[in-house]
């Protein structure tokens, strides 16, 4: 935190796979959005991060690693390349105590359904994976000033009405 409050960390990766990634792609997203553009913010797979986007000092860097299972090979191996050049690390996950959670600094749980889900792409982790990052933008903008705590908040009520909606969308169904 401290370092992303005094701009010293100026590059987010948000990485995943599969469905963990698109899910990324909305925390990036958000986090560019909420930050204003101070941070280079970047969504990209954990493969291509590993292939084409390691630098030898990436201590500017905060790669935040997306999953479900925690288990997956490329992010994991991902996130030991980028902390192995001096980058921090956070982890979204579902899976308590998985390989993931070992090998970050930080940890926001969404314990989406069952914790010992593990391979299963499902709309629920989606969506809470999605919310996780959400939050995590909302206190990056706090952190870096960027946004107020009245609009923080706002957007706190805004998330938290989303289920409602939901269910009157789903209710609609006939």
């Amino acid at each position: 935190e401290e370092r992303l409050a005094n701009g010293t960390i100026t590059r987010i990766r948000v990485i995943g796979q599969g469905t963990a990634a698109v899910a990324g792609q909305s925390t990036a997203a958000l986090l560019d959005e909420l930050t204003l553009g101070q941070l280079d913010v970047e969504a990209v797979t954990a493969t291509e991060l590993s292939g084409f986007g390691m630098r030898l000092d990436m201590s500017d860097t905060l790669a935040i690693a997306v999953s479900q299972s925690g288990t997956t090979t490329d992010t994991n191996r991902s996130v030991d390349m980028v902390r192995q050049r001096g980058a921090h690390s956070l982890a979204i996950v579902n899976r308590r105590d998985s390989d993931l959670t070992f090998k970050v600094a930080s940890v926001i749980y969404t314990s989406s359904g069952r914790d010992i889900e593990m391979s299963v792409a499902s709309t629920k982790a989606f969506y809470a994976q999605i919310t996780a990052g959400a939050l995590l933008g909302l206190h990056l903008a706090c952190l870096r000033g960027s946004r107020d705590a009245d609009f923080v908040s706002a957007e706190i009520d805004r998330l938290l009405a989303l289920p409602g909606h939901m269910r009157r969308v789903l209710a609609m169904a006939d």
